[in-house]
């Protein structure tokens, strides 16, 4: 079969390999469809350490069921499927209370040592599947993976109705965030991002407002947008300083951040603005098991249009090439798609 092999920094080429045997309780997946995340790309240059040659990245990813172990459970041949990539213990006490994003045990799919899916086969457990309609295009099953990222914090604010909604950075998983915060009728919802192209896109995808700090005050901007109250709650989906105090500073007194982005592991961050004014600052982590089902199940009934996030869809022999375009010219795509 045809697989990316990532060999180092900036070295990723196309392999033939033998096609896995799926083992107990597993089901081989013919992959469909599979997204280049951010941080594959962050991978590819080699700057996060979560890549280790060689291996297969790929974590993002949609397919039908090729072949079956034993007691591979429900699942049939031909079978449409989207794949939870955190491959968990399930009796770790974490999993035990469903958190199985903090599972003490995890693997995940195309992270690290961990083959994904940038192949035309994968084999995975069956109970990492769920299934998809015949309506539902891979490409976009396959994004149900960055919108469960962007699903997990959500579930950790309570109810946003009526609540002025922040969103700084408009990468794939925060341009997800305001077609999910839309469905909880929100006062607003703001995004903010140096792009311009990128906020166009977010007004498509559920937001009220844009901010591009580096053209205008980014506070004052906030103030107008509320009525001079500032934000409620904040979802912070960059991981820098600079956006890190703006999802601060950006609060209410007692509001609430949500911080999923991890560009930078250290930072400074002005402790008085979360002390003084009472807020609060969570950090989010990926997803559990049924926080996916969840969202596999929101994309099947049609309720989000994902389709204005796909840039282009792409079949693996153009991979490598694209991996070298997105590392320089990354303004210029939200998210590519490998089709098989």
């Amino acid at each position: 079969m045809k697989a990316l092999s990532y060999l180092g920094p900036e070295q990723i080429i196309m392999i033939e390999k033998e096609i896995p045997i799926p083992k107990k309780g597993e089901v081989l997946v013919r992959v469909k469809a599979c997204g280049i995340c951010g941080s594959d790309v962050h991978g590819y240059l080699g700057i996060t350490g979560r890549r280790i040659p060689p291996v297969t990245m790929g974590h993002e990813f949609a397919g039908e069921v090729a072949a079956l172990g034993e007691e591979a459970g429900k699942f049939a041949v031909g079978d449409r499927v989207a794949v939870q990539p955190i491959n968990f213990c399930g009796e770790c006490d974490f999993c035990q209370k469903g958190q199985t994003n903090l599972c003490r045990n995890k693997l995940f799919f195309g992270v690290l040592e961990e083959n994904g899916a940038m192949a035309e086969y994968v084999a995975v457990p069956a109970r990492l599947l769920y299934p998809i309609p015949d309506n539902c295009s891979y490409a976009i099953a396959a994004l149900a993976e960055p919108l469960a990222v962007a699903y997990g914090s959500l579930t950790k604010t309570g109810s946003l109705a009526g609540k002025h909604v922040m969103i700084i950075g408009a990468g794939t998983i925060g341009m997800s965030v305001p077609a999910l915060v839309r469905l909880q009728n929100p006062a607003t919802i703001t995004v903010s991002d140096l792009s311009d192209k990128r906020l166009d896109v977010a007004l498509q995808m559920g937001a009220t407002h844009t901010i591009n700090p580096s053209k205008e005050d980014y506070l004052q901007k906030a103030s107008e947008i509320t009525g001079g109250t500032m934000m409620d709650v904040s979802i912070e989906a960059v991981g820098v300083q600079a956006t890190a105090n703006q999802s601060i500073k950006c609060l209410i007194p007692g509001g609430e951040s949500i911080w999923l982005g991890m560009s930078e592991k250290e930072m400074t961050i002005n402790m008085q603005d979360i002390v003084t004014a009472a807020r609060s600052v969570l950090g989010s982590f990926n997803y559990t098991h049924e926080e996916f089902g969840e969202v596999v199940a929101l994309v099947g009934e049609g309720k989000l249009d994902l389709s204005r996030l796909i840039t282009a869809e792409i079949p693996i022999e153009e991979a490598p090439a694209m991996f070298a375009k997105l590392a320089k010219h990354a303004d210029d795509f939200l998210k590519v798609v490998i089709v098989f």
